[in-house]
């Protein structure tokens, strides 16, 4: 194959987006449509075409053109405004899953869409999302990857220095659940500047974990990285009802009145984690604990409880 450019590859791969959708194949596709058009190759959760798009990421690896996201085992990384998406880790011999991982950065390094593969509204049919690889954590092993047509704006996480705003956020969009725009970002810095570990005890499995707001929506709380906090399901749930705090001087975990750290299973002080959520949103936090006002729960939060 001729050697093709990076200018070349994403105006081919935006014109494979147009012809979804001249063809309303977008929510309702075939395995067969996206096959012919080479933008999935088969069951795999990442598909990289090395023959057309080897010579661009100069490594052989070539760059990933399509990601499969059944949710059936990651189901709540899915929003409407993008996925953070698990890298690979199987048992197929070799280096693919390495392989793959890489490919999917140099998506994101040569600025190229990839094409999300989502269940359809029937068994043999498939929702296609244009995504842009945004951003990538190799301690939590997650990609973030935006939707759009064309490339969203992304901010980087904050450094912990740097100007902090605790209000200004949209607020959630009303639905059967709540969306939040950005859901996903904040979620993916959150666990990239924290670390993939709850704040409150020893769970570190990324899949039990939530991305908590200090300053939650309802009280428009920005969605910096530093307004937030890694916890558990369980002390997610917690902490929007108020059990316990977090002293903004001390880091102290302070319990409501009549309970025992042994009854929430929670540590005495902030768990070691890497970051430090900003002094301003710890004492808002701590505010509205002391004034035993009842918090609003979140997306995430309403969600677990209704299960």
């Amino acid at each position: 194959m001729a050697d093709i450019t990076v200018e070349e590859e994403r105006k081919r791969r935006l014109g494979l987006w147009a012809d979804l959708e001249a063809r309303d194949l977008v929510a309702r596709a075939r395995p067969e449509d996206l096959r012919q058009r080479r933008i999935y190759g088969g069951a795999q959760g990442i598909w990289v075409d090395k023959d057309r798009t080897g010579q661009i990421a100069g490594n052989g690896g070539g760059i990933t053109v399509g990601i499969l996201h059944t949710g059936r085992h990651y189901p709540d990384d899915l929003s409407e405004d993008g996925v953070i998406y698990h890298y690979p880790k199987t048992k197929r011999g070799g280096a693919r899953d390495t392989t793959e991982i890489e490919a999917t950065k140099s998506a994101g390094r040569f600025e190229l869409p990839v094409f999300v593969i989502l269940p359809g509204p029937t068994h043999d049919t498939r929702c296609v999302r244009l995504g842009w690889v945004t951003d990538w954590d190799d301690n939590s092993s997650h990609f973030l990857i935006l939707f759009g047509q064309q490339r969203p704006v992304y901010e980087p996480p904050a450094s912990e220095a740097a100007p902090f705003t605790l209000f200004g956020a949209e607020g959630a969009k009303r639905a059967s659940v709540r969306v939040r725009p950005g859901q996903q970002r904040f979620r993916f810095q959150v666990l990239k500047e924290y670390g993939p570990k709850c704040a409150a005890c020893s769970i570190s499995h990324s899949l039990l974990l939530h991305a908590a707001h200090l300053c939650g929506k309802a009280a428009k709380g920005s969605d910096d990285w530093r307004n937030g906090l890694p916890l558990c399901a369980t002390h997610h749930l917690a902490f929007d009802a108020n059990l316990f705090a977090i002293d903004p001087d001390t880091l102290e975990i302070v319990l409501a009145s009549g309970l025992d750290r042994d009854t929430l299973g929670v540590q005495g002080t902030l768990a070691t984690i890497r970051g430090r959520p900003h002094l301003d949103a710890l004492r808002w936090r701590f505010e509205q604990f002391n004034k035993g006002l009842p918090l609003e729960p979140n997306s995430e939060t309403a969600r677990a409880a209704s299960l």
